[in-house]
């Protein structure tokens, strides 16, 4: 639906760096042999603590992203639609977009500190209560998210979230930070 549109989300500090021993140099998620955490978003690297990190991340991994600029939370229903927006809106401190290979607008949103575990915590229960089905439509790092999955495990090495199990799927997972949920990164995708 909205495969297009990019969505980062972050907190904590330093722009994201792999963990020790893994893959690539892309900053990617761990490999089975990596030696640092393999639970957790402290897992996927170093936290963010300001759009302007995020920013400078995308650029970095893109090389795009001059164009930035930070929206009112008042517009992220007319950017995500409202489902999605009432889904993510309560984790999230503040949000920009800006233009990438391929994608004429992302968006990049900073989580509310210490939100992606209640994040996780909110997706097991709506699939538990039969209010969600799917599992969260982003691609995850340390405490961002891009919101095209595909994009984000794809093009910036970030990881998949899954609080329901995938079947049939040969995926790279370890645990996320709420019991029931894992990180997952598909072969191939870094």
């Amino acid at each position: 639906m909205l495969a297009s549109l990019v969505l980062v989300a972050a907190c904590g500090g330093g722009q994201p760096t792999e963990p020790a021993g893994t893959h690539g140099g892309h900053g990617g998620p761990p490999s089975p042999t990596a030696t640092g955490p393999r639970a957790g978003s402290a897992s996927l690297g170093t936290q963010l603590t300001s759009m302007n990190q995020v920013i400078d991340w995308v650029k970095q991994k893109t090389g795009a992203c001059a164009d930035a600029k930070t929206v009112s939370k008042s517009e992220l229903p007319g950017y995500l639609g409202e489902l999605r927006a009432k889904r993510y809106e309560p984790f999230i401190a503040e949000w920009a977009t800006c233009a990438v290979p391929e994608h004429a607008k992302i968006g990049l949103v900073l989580f509310t500190p210490d939100k992606i575990k209640e994040l996780q915590q909110f997706w097991l229960r709506g699939l538990g209560e039969g209010a969600l089905t799917e599992n969260p439509d982003f691609g995850f790092g340390n405490g961002f998210a891009v919101t095209s999955a595909e994009f984000g495990t794809e093009k910036l090495g970030l990881r998949h979230l899954w609080c329901k199990p995938v079947k049939g799927v040969q995926a790279d997972t370890f645990p996320a930070d709420a019991e029931g949920c894992v990180f997952a990164a598909l072969p191939g995708h870094h």
